[in-house]
């Protein structure tokens, strides 16, 4: 069948639509699986795997009457799929260009960040809301001060305004750590203890002040919450307030790499949970 001069399959008529993080996923895993060095390769393959997940692979046509696999997508997945690269690109996961004799378009490869990306292994995010879902999924009670803060810094991020996002990362781990010293304090329980806590003025006080109170009541305390209180309360603060210092201070030094922006980011999530389920057993 022609229409307009373009081959209609019946394959091809009333299809799915797929939404942007369906086709965003499936394009990401195969940038990160290196498996295409060109567009058009990277289009194929990701057509192919919609039609495998579909039980629609292989197409039936084969030979000269075989027109792409972009044929048998709904007309609007191919446009999606190539704004999805764009953004990655703008995102600097990948960059355009293979080597001196392919050194720009169609070709790319990943960036130095796209290596960081895959070599993290974790949950991805590609916008403010998909980060914030993340951050949720570990800790759903974030208070609406955090996700303000969230959301400014990982906007920030993909601005590559890389010193404002290292700042609002580490406000809003302080308005967590805080939330906690304000909770433990009116705890019918531990408030003796961590009162004094509260009372101090400077949050580097109160950080060393928090780790001294908690220290003789860890064993008492249920082990999920307690179990990486080391990495995750006194290493990723201190990573996060130190980001944020550096950042929100005139010192001259360069931005920090987005590199390290982006892990930052990322150790928020284990950060937040661990202050969750120290909220419930200090309460």
């Amino acid at each position: 069948m022609q229409i307009r001069g373009k081959l209609q399959l019946p394959e091809a008529m009333n299809v799915k639509q797929h939404s942007y993080e369906e086709l965003r996923a499936l394009v990401l895993d195969e940038v990160l699986a290196q498996t295409c060095r060109q567009f058009e390769e990277l289009q194929q393959k990701v057509g192919q795997g919609i039609l495998h997940r579909e039980g629609r692979w292989p197409p039936r046509e084969t030979g000269a009457a075989y027109p792409g696999i972009t044929a048998y997508l709904h007309p609007y997945d191919s446009n999606t799929i190539l704004e999805i690269f764009w953004d990655l690109f703008r995102q600097g996961v990948i960059t355009l260009g293979l080597d001196s004799a392919n050194p720009g378009w169609p070709w790319f490869r990943l960036s130095r960040f796209g290596q960081t990306v895959k070599q993290q292994g974790q949950t991805r995010f590609h916008d403010t809301a998909s980060y914030v879902s993340m951050i949720k999924g570990y800790d759903p009670d974030l208070s609406d001060q955090t996700l303000m803060y969230l959301e400014e810094a990982a906007a920030s991020f993909y601005a590559e305004c890389l010193l404002s996002a290292s700042v609002m990362l580490g406000v809003a781990a302080e308005a967590e750590f805080l939330r906690l010293v304000e909770i433990a304090a009116k705890s019918a329980t531990y408030g003796a203890i961590f009162a004094p806590v509260d009372k101090e003025k400077f949050i580097r006080q109160k950080i060393r002040k928090f780790q001294a109170a908690i220290a003789p009541i860890v064993k008492t305390l249920p082990s999920e919450c307690t179990e990486e209180l080391d990495t995750n309360l006194s290493m990723i603060q201190a990573v996060l307030r130190i980001a944020r210092n550096d950042a929100g201070h005139p010192s001259g030094n360069p931005a920090p790499p987005r590199e390290q922006v982006y892990v930052n980011m990322q150790l928020f999530g284990p950060f937040a949970q661990q202050l969750a389920s120290l909220r419930q057993a200090l309460a």
